[in-house]
């Protein structure tokens, strides 16, 4: 009974001058033009490590492992070895035809050319890689003799025996054959993960003849691959390639594949390659399928270098098959199969790229929405950003790429720029005496738009109709009612705690002592009462805007699908130590449905920090030097429970954040009505607490783990803010308003500086 016999489709060569050998790889290499035909790049090849890591399996006549174009050591002297059953290896591994050792380079020399070849259509420039995958190991397993020929159990021990190695791509340019022993090689070869590459033959013919190969499992065709020979214009088939055909490969489970399904073609016409059989150092253009086979084999390795998922899964194959151009007709097809490989879309994303959440589901890239928009007391979570700039994402065969997530963080714009005008305070509040000697204090804002009034806590994008204003009421027995709409209940606040004009306007233009500033825009209410002639109590409430509107977003949100109010309830106690001296303590609460101390976003995006609640201590003291100075300094200290979400961002530790300010008043400097107000503050600021945030790993094999890491919320800035104000009548008709503003790091921004001056002249006509 005869043995099938394998043989080499004898490739076309023809002799080119020899190069000298190089002891190392020249920087920047350029590419040999059959690389580039494939979509190859260096910063492709570079970003694969140039197939470092991988190991090519060349089932064929051998290996000179010492040619110049192989880097010393690159073909494993330990692990390559005469796979031949049916002859002896009289000169051990060693190449003693030329194909093996061409083939190898094809796929995977290391070393760039030293002079420029032109010929048939092709110019490889000096400093060019001819091999696709240059840092690739390489096991040779000799199983054809001096003449090219062996026998089918010496390619199956072959096939074993570069599997043995730790080949995890084994190239086979010589004749296919589906013998029972060959097929059993390549399905064991399966089990361990390895794709085999296979040339489709010279023959100008279908592969087989059109016949079925049966008995590989799904796994081992999978895992398979035909080489085509294109010409040098890698547009056309070579004259003679066999073509795919119209057979099929019928899996274990009766599952059909067709040929051309499982077919690739790349350049395979004038190749540059070693041809020792010139000399020991001679180069030479070869020709054939066999050449085609080695260029795939190299694409596989750098794909796997790249992504091990991919080998690990058993899909490299399946991705560059997906991902080849299209030739011929359209489609796959008998003549071309998938068309030609194209490395720069095999190294793009395929499908959608998605990230996973904290709550384990994944979720498109292209489908996440909402955004947080930062506060002062975060800063611009410089720290949370710049883990998002470079955030891991998984494409459709589980390959990482980065993308750059940091537009997620929005920092306020109107909080930037320093206005430098004065707000009308002249024209603020109004106060009438009424008839039982109770007083009524009313302040409007008819003519202000939001972003004037409300500056970094703005909506911009808030209808402007509303009239914003507040009124308060103060009997005779020290008792104080107030309500407002649109405008911070500071000023309420801090008339209903004190009911002294110097120490009202001095804690209306500081506000630090408390967290009324997060919950405005909405309602407030506030009552105060003398619990005795030198203490006094104070109570207030306020809340956020919650208006929808179509289209738009709810007040102090970025997303739209949530229209949670912030609240803020808040109790203050004074006392009047002497004439001079006073105190006060104020305990507050904040509840942010979709914010972190001034912070939004929306309740569903993959930035959110959740429902947060805060507890704030102030602490006041006013001094009045005499009847025309005085002081008020002012701390908080307030501390956010720890919290949780299921978006990138896992949840956060407790926080702490802080503010300070002291204000001077000095009044009838020039005359009986004039006012200076001098002030320097830090506004809230995080001190300590980090956020959760999901970062996801790779192993070894490329499988996507993910653990958590604690960011710091605290910013990189401080910001300190200074403020003088002048106020003073020029005459019953006229007043004039001078202020003058510097702020250092605004938003806790480091660098982020501004300064201005401005002035306000009124007239009444």
């Amino acid at each position: 009974m005869s043995r099938p016999r394998a043989s080499l489709s004898l490739p076309a060569v023809a002799m080119l001058s020899a190069f000298a050998s190089l002891s190392v790889q020249a920087a920047d290499p350029g590419l040999a033009p059959w690389l580039v035909q494939m979509g190859a790049s260096t910063a492709i090849v570079s970003a694969a490590n140039w197939g470092k890591g991988q190991v090519l399996g060349v089932v064929d006549t051998g290996i000179v492992a010492n040619h110049p174009v192989f880097a010393p050591g690159q073909v494993s002297a330990s692990l390559s070895a005469c796979a031949a059953v049916s002859f002896k290896c009289s000169s051990g591994v060693n190449d003693d035809n030329g194909h093996g050792t061409a083939v190898a380079s094809i796929a995977a020399a290391n070393r760039p050319t030293a002079g420029t070849y032109s010929y048939n259509g092709y110019t490889v420039k000096a400093n060019s890689l001819i091999g696709v995958a240059p840092n690739a190991n390489i096991v040779a397993e000799k199983v054809l003799n001096a003449s090219g020929s062996g026998y089918s159990t010496d390619v199956a021990n072959g096939i074993n025996k570069a599997v043995a190695a730790g080949a995890g791509v084994i190239n086979l340019s010589l004749t296919y054959m589906a013998t029972p022993d060959i097929i059993a090689a390549i399905n064991g070869a399966a089990t361990k993960g390895v794709t085999i590459v296979w040339a489709g033959g010279n023959d100008s013919r279908a592969l087989l003849a059109n016949a079925n190969t049966s008995g590989l499992t799904a796994a081992a065709i999978k895992r398979l691959v035909f080489a085509g020979a294109l010409d040098t214009t890698a547009a056309h088939a070579a004259a003679f390639s066999n073509n795919a055909g119209t057979g099929s490969l019928i899996s274990t489970t009766g599952a059909n594949t067709s040929y051309a399904s499982r077919w690739i073609s790349a350049p395979g016409t004038s190749i540059l390659a070693p041809g020792i059989q010139y000399g020991p150092n001679a180069m030479a253009t070869w020709s054939g399928t066999s050449m085609a086979a080695p260029l795939v084999s190299g694409s596989l390795l750098l794909l796997q270098s790249a992504w091990p998922i991919l080998k690990t899964n058993g899909t490299t194959a399946d991705l560059l098959l997906g991902t080849a151009t299209d030739l011929g007709v359209k489609g796959v097809d008998s003549t071309y199969g998938t068309g030609l490989v194209n490395l720069a879309t095999a190294f793009q994303p395929v499908g959608a790229l998605s990230v996973t959440l904290a709550n384990g589901n994944s979720t498109p890239v292209s489908a996440i929405s909402g955004s947080l928009l930062t506060s002062g007391a975060l800063g611009n979570l410089m720290a949370i950003k710049e883990r998002l700039a470079n955030y891991m994402s998984f494409d459709s065969y589980q390959r990482n790429f980065t993308v750059n997530l940091s537009g997620l963080i929005q920092s306020r714009p109107t909080a930037a720029s320093l206005n430098p005008l004065p707000t009308n305070v002249n024209s603020g509040v109004t106060t009438i005496k009424l008839s039982d000697g109770s007083e009524m204090s009313r302040l409007h804002l008819p003519t202000t738009t939001e972003t004037e009034r409300m500056g970094a806590f703005a909506n911009s994008d808030r209808p402007q109709g509303s009239s914003p204003g507040c009124v308060a009421l103060t009997s005779t027995a020290g008792t104080t009612m107030a309500m407002g709409y649109g405008v911070s209940s500071q000023l309420s606040f801090s008339r209903a705690l004190y009911d002294d004009s110097k120490l009202v306007s001095m804690a209306g233009e500081m506000a630090v002592s408390n967290l009324s500033d997060l919950a405005q825009g909405g309602y407030h209410l506030v009552y105060g009462m003398r619990a005795n002639p030198d203490t006094r109590l104070a109570f207030a409430f306020s809340r956020s805007a919650s208006t929808f509107y179509p289209g738009k977003p709810a007040w102090g949100e970025t997303g739209g699908s949530s229209a949670a109010a912030n609240t803020h309830l808040l109790i203050g106690l004074m006392h009047k130590v002497n004439p001079d001296w006073t105190a006060g303590v104020s305990v507050g609460h904040l509840t942010e449905a979709n914010g972190m101390l001034g912070s939004s976003y929306d309740a569903n995006s993959v930035i959110s920090m959740g429902t947060n609640r805060t507890t704030s201590l102030g602490l006041s003291l006013g001094y009045s030097l005499d009847t025309d100075h005085s002081l008020l300094a002012e701390a908080g200290v307030a501390f956010t429970a720890a919290g949780s979400s299921n978006g990138l961002l896992t949840g956060t530790t407790a926080i702490e954040s802080r503010s300070f300010g002291v204000t001077f008043l000095s009044q009838r400097l020039f005359n009986q009505e004039d006012r200076l107000a001098l002030s320097l503050k830090q506004p809230l600021r995080v001190v300590s607490g980090k956020a959760s945030m999901i970062v996801p790993n790779i192993d070894e094999e490329g499988v996507a783990y993910y653990s958590k890491e604690l960011v710091s919320l605290a910013p990189t800035g401080r910001e300190v803010n200074f403020r003088m104000a002048y106020d003073t009548p020029i005459n019953r008709n006229q007043s004039l308003s001078v202020q003058l503003g510097a702020r250092r790091e605004v938003m806790n921004i480091a660098g982020n500086n501004d300064a201005g001056i401005g002035a306000t002249w009124s007239a009444k006509f």
